[in-house]
């Protein structure tokens, strides 16, 4: 297994918006219910299902049940064929067709248009064609989807706290890298993390926040950290999927997971911390499991970030680590970026380290005070 990655090998192996983007949203939007065309209509579909009318099939009623990562499940139900429910994807282009297809195609391959949704009421037009009369369904009420996390649908107070103790990770509206996370504690504190590396998974904290809950209108409230001011939404809560409804940004979707699942505790950071201290003016000789000291890889770590790393008789290099918060050790060649590959689990005990990835052997090391190798 490759230890750290140069050029040429693999070194060790965007929610709440801000308020720019909040404020971008208002910039357009209105008080009070209005017809929404559009990404606007995409967005208020996640997590419910659109029923429409293709007028190819009269008689027939399509229910397409639309998930956040980009992914869902349809339906074509007609009066002598109850129909099987298949997979699809789905996607919202920059100029607002949506687009729901198999999952083996491309997106613009599958049924192609604008959707509008005023109330209940939608309309998906196909490009150069007829308008298909349609309706939103709150939720998944054909049970098109795979079986969801059984508590029952929550808003309000009820929703927020089911927050309380876990973890809303934020990733974009179609599917991508999970770009940002919340943590919701029960002493009144949040703590928030971006993920901004577009190859490399790394929480990184913003200052706390506090979260309380409105009184009159049981809506979740944010303030301090790097809210210039207080922000207010709604909660509603289905399964695993957090919608936060603000009157002017619209509605803003997460994933609920379960406890400290981004490791964004206090305590996950002291872990963190502990095992970064273990390591600096350390050399962590590595052997490899041919025991030929021409493949061993000797790591040098310095207290700023950086140190030298070699590997057998290969000349030292510079390089940069850092220890993330779900206790991976990062290493790679100075002048190159992190990427998710150069991370392996580590476990320390006394001057023992074991490095370690799923599906992969186990890489035995052992620490020694300072530049031990001289490299």
């Amino acid at each position: 297994m490759t230890i750290y990655r140069t050029r040429s090998s693999a070194m060790v192996g965007a929610i709440l918006p801000g308020i720019a983007l909040i404020g971008g949203f208002a910039a357009n939007a209105q008080e009070g219910r209005h017809p929404l065309v559009g990404h606007e209509a995409v967005r208020a579909l996640i997590g419910n299902t659109l029923v429409y009318t293709r007028t190819d099939q009269p008689g027939a009623e399509t229910g397409v049940f639309v998930d956040l990562d980009g992914t869902g499940w349809a339906i074509t139900r007609s009066p002598d064929d109850a129909g099987t429910a298949r997979a699809i994807r789905w996607a919202n282009f920059s100029d607002g067709i949506f687009c729901i297809t198999g999952p083996e195609r491309k997106a613009w391959d599958g049924d192609c248009g604008k959707l509008a949704l005023d109330g209940s009421l939608a309309t998906f037009t196909p490009v150069g064609g007829q308008v298909w009369p349609g309706r939103m369904l709150e939720g998944d009420p054909w049970g098109l989807g795979p079986a969801r996390p059984s508590a029952p649908s929550v808003n309000g107070n009820a929703a927020i706290h089911r927050l309380i103790g876990n973890t809303a990770v934020f990733i974009p509206e179609g599917g991508g890298r999970e770009y940002r996370a919340h943590y919701f504690m029960a002493n009144g504190m949040a703590r928030r993390a971006h993920n901004e590396q577009p190859h490399f998974d790394n929480w990184v904290l913003q200052p706390d926040e506090l979260w309380s809950v409105r009184d009159d209108d049981d809506r979740l409230c944010l303030s301090g950290g790097g809210w210039k001011e207080e922000f207010c939404a709604g909660i509603a809560i289905a399964g695993d999927l957090v919608t936060f409804h603000h009157p002017r940004a619209g509605p803003l979707h997460a994933r609920l997971l379960p406890g400290d699942a981004r490791n964004l505790s206090p305590q996950a950071e002291a872990a963190a911390r502990k095992t970064a201290d273990a390591l600096v003016n350390h050399t962590l000789l590595l052997q490899a499991a041919d025991r030929q000291a021409s493949t061993d890889s000797i790591i040098y770590f310095m207290r700023d970030g950086t140190g030298r790393a070699k590997r057998g008789a290969d000349a030292a290099v510079p390089i940069k680590w850092l220890v993330q918060r779900e206790g991976k050790l990062c290493v790679v060649e100075r002048r190159l970026d992190f990427r998710d590959n150069d991370c392996l689990f580590l476990s320390i005990d006394g001057d023992q380290a074991k490095l370690s990835i799923p599906g992969r052997p186990t890489i035995s090391g052992q620490l020694s005070k300072g530049n031990a190798h001289n490299i």
